[in-house]
């Protein structure tokens, strides 16, 4: 999403993006359970009262649902709302920004090839935790539309294989990504849900995402 839509859409609905990097969490582990010690541990704010008030923001905005266990409040994201999409592609951003290791150029090189806009890329592997090594390759995943013939995209991630570093990669319709998550067994794209840096297209990953846990996905 470009920055200044996401701006226009921040000013509109009231979360600042200092709020919404409390949302970082739940990026890889989007059924997670949390408390709000643990959102303060992970997102490393000193400021009870700060994340408080954030929280107690995002239920009113059902952005989060919350839940009481015990004397302890438990914080979940709410697969619901639609503005989701947009805050957690927003958030996603933010994140790929920061990955200045990451051989940006090069996928761009891949995604110049390709006419469509209506995909996801997705950087998995040892790239996506930051735990690369100068001879790991790139290993990404392309989300693509039903019905949509895979070749370009198979075409396009070949060319990257002459790459430095080598780009490989799977293509994925989106029904198929969204029936790895639904399954009961463990599998890559259950790997790449926990595990992912998103180049491109958060909003529609996310989109797949929210429907896959509406039926079955847990993470």
């Amino acid at each position: 999403m470009k920055s200044k839509k996401m701006d226009r859409i921040i000013q509109k609905n009231g979360p600042t993006k200092r709020e919404l990097l409390f949302l970082k969490p739940f990026l890889k582990e989007p059924m997670r359970e949390l408390t709000l010690t643990e959102i303060k541990e992970i997102s490393k704010n000193t400021s009870h009262h700060y994340v408080f008030e954030a929280l107690k923001k995002f239920t009113q905005m059902q952005i989060l649902t919350e839940k009481r266990k015990g004397n302890t409040n438990i914080y979940l994201l709410n697969p619901e709302n639609k503005q989701n999409l947009h805050y957690l592609a927003f958030v996603e951003s933010l994140v790929k920004e920061k990955r200045t290791d990451i051989p940006h150029n090069n996928l761009l090189k891949i995604t110049e090839k390709l006419k469509s806009q209506f995909y996801t890329l997705l950087i998995g592997g040892s790239y996506a935790e930051g735990k690369q090594r100068p001879a790991s390759d790139l290993d990404v995943a392309i989300i693509i539309p039903n019905g949509e013939s895979k070749k370009p995209y198979e075409i396009a991630l070949k060319e990257g294989e002459l790459m430095i570093p080598e780009v490989h990669g799977y293509v994925f319709t989106q029904e198929e990504f969204y029936l790895m998550l639904t399954n009961g067994e463990f599998n890559y794209g259950k790997e790449l849900a926990r595990k992912h840096i998103i180049f491109y297209g958060a909003e529609i990953y996310y989109k797949i995402l929210m429907e896959a846990m509406k039926y079955g996905f847990k993470g």
